[in-house]
């Protein structure tokens, strides 16, 4: 076999075993670790009723949130829910506003393992980045 052809050969072979290494790291580190947690949620007084589910995912870019809740009217206007991790001491950190509470893709940067404690509540616009306190879901998050 002429030397050119071999170095071809080799060259695709080199570039084969070079794409394939890099479609495995590409998928293990697209991966989640696998760590989930749940959380059922509870109506308040502020919204007798409401009902609502979470379920918490481990990804490399923090923490997925995906809440589904019933019984709460879609928030228009300037008006919208936010949610919240808080931990024990107290300190909340949000988490995402949504109006429709139906199929809701959230984030968390804090390990709800530490904040342990989802709650909704409902917001104004208003340039004010404080929770209201006006609380309509809280649950235990779970594993």
């Amino acid at each position: 076999m002429p030397a050119p052809r071999r170095l071809v050969l080799i060259g695709a072979a080199a570039a084969a075993v070079v794409a394939a290494v890099g479609i495995g790291l590409a998928v293990s580190s697209s991966s989640t670790s696998g760590e989930r947690l749940e959380a059922a949620l509870v109506a308040t007084d502020a919204a007798s009723g409401a009902r609502g589910e979470a379920t918490l995912t481990k990804t490399p870019s923090g923490w997925r949130i995906e809440l589904d809740a019933r019984g709460l009217p879609r928030l228009e206007s300037g008006r919208l829910y936010e949610a919240w991790l808080h931990n024990p001491a107290g300190v909340l950190v949000p988490v995402g506003t949504f109006n429709d509470p139906r199929q809701v893709t959230l984030w968390a940067g804090v390990s709800p393992l530490r904040f342990t404690t989802l709650t909704v509540t409902r917001e104004r616009a208003d340039g004010n980045q404080a929770s209201s306190g006006e609380k309509v879901l809280v649950g235990k998050v779970s594993g």
